[in-house]
C-alpha cells in the first residue's frame, strides 16, 4: 500500500505553507503515514523530487536502491537516516534537522546501501531527489525487517532506532 502520492501536472510548481500544510494533514491521514507531493511530471521522468511528509508513526521499511543517487534536505521537523550492514546491524546513523538546528540538513547517498528514517519530531518534511525512471524492481527491501503490514512489528523496530 503506497503512501499518498500528487503529481501536480504543471511546469511551475510553488509550495506555499498552504500546501505544505495539506500535505502534513494527509501524512496523518494515510495508512503509512506519510504522504508524497511528486515534482516531477510522471514515474518516467529522469529526474524525481518529492516533498514528503511523515508523522512519527511512520514506518519506512528498509531498503538500498540500485544504480541510483539519492538527497535529503531537510524543510521541518527531525529525523535520523539510520544506515545498515546486511545482516540489520546499525552502521550509522544522521541526525538530521532544519537549517539553523546545528544538526546535518541535508545528505547525498551515491551506492547502495540499506537504509531507513526515523522521526524525531511528531512531523518532518523532506524534500527528496532521486534519478528516475521510477522502477520497483530497482528497489530492494531488507528481508531481516518487517512487514509493513504488521503494525506491531514496525513500531517496535521504530522504537529501538529511536532509543
Amino acid at each position: 500500500m503506497p503512501a499518498a502520492r500528487y503529481f501536480p501536472g504543471q511546469s511551475l510548481i510553488e509550495i506555499t505553507p498552504g500546501l505544505l500544510a495539506q500535505v502534513k494533514a494527509d501524512a496523518a491521514r494515510e495508512p503509512l503515514r506519510r504522504a508524497r507531493l511528486c515534482l516531477h511530471p510522471d514515474a518516467t521522468h529522469p529526474l524525481h523530487e518529492m516533498v514528503i511528509a511523515f508523522t512519527r508513526e511512520s514506518y519506512v521499511r528498509p531498503h538500498r536502491h540500485k544504480n541510483k543517487c539519492e538527497s535529503m534536505h531537510i524543510i521541518e521537523g527531525e529525523l535520523d537516516v539510520v544506515f545498515f550492514d546486511d545482516a540489520g546491524k546499525e552502521t550509522s546513523r544522521i541526525r538530521m534537522g532544519p537549517v539553523g538546528s546545528g544538526k546535518t540538513f541535508y545528505y547525498r547517498l551515491t551506492n547502495s546501501q540499506w537504509h531507513t528514517v526515523v522521526l524525531r519530531t511528531d512531523t518532518a518534511v523532506i524534500h527528496e531527489t532521486t534519478n528516475g525512471p521510477f522502477n520497483a524492481a530497482d528497489s530492494e527491501f531488507a528481508p531481516w525487517s518487517p512487514e509493513p503490514v504488521d503494525a506491531v512489528a514496525c513500531a517496535t523496530f521504530n522504537r529501538r532506532l529511536t532509543q
